[in-house]
């Protein structure tokens, strides 16, 4: 560590930060998650042999150190079950923004060694980027399957709905053609009145009152560029009787239409609501190859991957909070309007706390925690503890 005085004072205040959103761990534990999120902070790289190094200046011996993060990544009490509500906690001052709480779920993996990481993971829409907020990893290649679905939607969508700072602010969930099922769009809806949009594909079958039974791909054909149809109460599948509307998309910009089937009461904002979705793919991104090069790691162990995840989420958390600081202060260049950004709030705030880490001196290095944190203390009308 470049200085071990900054870097000390920001393990006692990640400390505090995670005590005071509730994260009810054992000291020895709270400790190590302390500090991997700020040695992802300050280094980035999510290997244990970079952890090692990192705490082993001034301390055990590099092996020692290894060891105990080995151990710390495969202990039984640890899991996304147990960070969801903190998590959520720390993103308050973000939330609170949103006039609704858009879920996205996806899928990433990779091989390793001969071994499938396969991650399914629930994150929410915040501009134009995503969140991460719960995750599970199956240790195998291959889709998943409802009862998955339902398994890493749960706890999010019953955790969100606990928070009395979001009541009132309707949830929605969107996802891509692995998750096309009517099945998951009714068990949504019944189950915690949520909203569903799912694009779908187009050898999938669609049925209604007005309408035969029609492939919909057949409907595409007679679409041409430009357009947008809108089918209302529709039954997608030949094995279910749950009405959703299907809305066909066919931009210019695009060589093949967009499908979606949702169960919002204005089938014309299905389009912008489940653009939303994208902003998971720079996530997933993030932590495997762009930031963290969790790909690279050596770890291939689901239950280690899936806690080695838990200070990736809070240290991601954290350099949003930078990144959007940087952004509202014009410190750098917004996009026109209706483009991305050249660079993420993610990467912007990354780059920020990790060279502040590195160079800033104790009395700057602060100062720019302060900062950093002054959202959450805001939100939360809670006195600065730092």
């Amino acid at each position: 560590m470049n200085d071990l005085n900054s870097y000390g004072y920001f393990h006692v205040t990640i400390l505090k930060l995670v005590s005071e959103i509730g994260l009810n761990l054992s000291k020895p534990l709270t400790n190590m998650l302390s500090l991997l999120i700020v040695c992802l902070l300050e280094d980035n790289k999510a290997h244990i042999s970079r952890f090692g190094e990192s705490l082993a200046v001034n301390g055990p011996s590099e092996m020692a150190c290894i060891q105990r993060i080995r151990r710390f990544l495969s202990n039984k009490k640890l899991s996304p079950s147990i960070t969801l509500l903190p998590l959520i906690r720390l993103m308050r001052p973000l939330l609170s923004k949103l006039p609704e709480i858009v879920l996205t779920m996806d899928r990433t993996d990779w091989e390793k060694r001969l071994k499938y990481i396969n991650i399914l993971s629930v994150a929410v829409s915040y501009k134009g980027r995503a969140l991460p907020l719960f995750w599970f990893v199956l240790g195998r290649k291959g889709n998943s399957s409802l009862e998955h679905w339902k398994q890493v939607l749960t706890p999010v969508i019953k955790g969100l709905q606990q928070m009395e700072w979001l009541s009132g602010k309707p949830i929605l969930v969107v996802a891509d053609r692995e998750f096309a099922s009517p099945k998951l769009a009714e068990w949504l809806k019944n189950t915690y009145g949520v909203e569903a949009t799912l694009r779908i594909k187009a050898s999938m079958y669609t049925k209604s009152e007005n309408m035969p039974e029609t492939k919909i791909a057949e409907l595409i054909k007679k679409m041409g560029k430009g357009l947008q149809r809108v089918l209302h109460n529709q039954i997608i599948t030949r094995d279910s009787t749950f009405k959703m509307n299907v809305v066909l998309i066919w931009e210019e910009k695009y060589n093949e239409a967009m499908v979606v089937a949702t169960t919002l009461n204005n089938p014309y904002k299905a389009n912008k609501v489940y653009g939303k979705r994208f902003g998971i793919e720079p996530m997933h991104k993030d932590w495997k190859t762009n930031a963290f090069y969790l790909e690279n790691t050596r770890v291939t162990d689901p239950k280690r991957i899936e806690t080695l995840l838990i200070p990736i989420a809070f240290a991601y958390i954290l350099c949003v909070f930078e990144g959007e600081r940087k952004e509202e202060v014009d410190e750098v260049i917004k996009p026109p309007k209706g483009k991305e950004r050249v660079v993420g709030l993610f990467l912007s705030g990354l780059r920020e706390i990790s060279t502040k880490l590195k160079r800033a001196g104790i009395k700057h290095f602060r100062i720019f925690i302060k900062i950093l944190l002054q959202p959450f203390f805001k939100a939360w009308k809670i006195p600065t503890f730092i």
